[in-house]
């Protein structure tokens, strides 16, 4: 059995798009990964938008929220917020 002291704290992010369930030590680093993680490529961006968003009115609020303007709005944008956005609610503490 394990005593207090042995046990650790790590933060676990479930990446369902990319099929990987990332672990950090540091909440921070968790976050950090998050908001360097990018949806690159139309192809690749309108399809993860035709299954997590097809409406696109998740992503158009999150772009609102982040104050853009609509120039600059693009499937490749639109998917990125969409996925970090999923990253950032699917972070779980766990203990080892």
């Amino acid at each position: 059995m394990n005593s207090l002291s042995d046990t650790k704290i790590i933060f676990v992010v479930d990446d369902q798009f990319n099929n990987e369930i990332l672990k950090f030590d540091d909440f921070n680093d968790a976050k950090d990964h998050i908001n360097e993680s990018e949806i690159i490529g139309y192809y690749q961006a309108m399809n993860y938008l035709m299954e997590n968003d097809c409406s696109l009115s998740v992503s158009m609020a999150l772009a609102h929220d982040c104050g853009c303007s609509i120039e600059s709005i693009g499937s490749e944008l639109l998917a990125t917020l969409h996925h970090q956005h999923m990253l950032h609610q699917s972070i779980k503490e766990v203990i080892e």
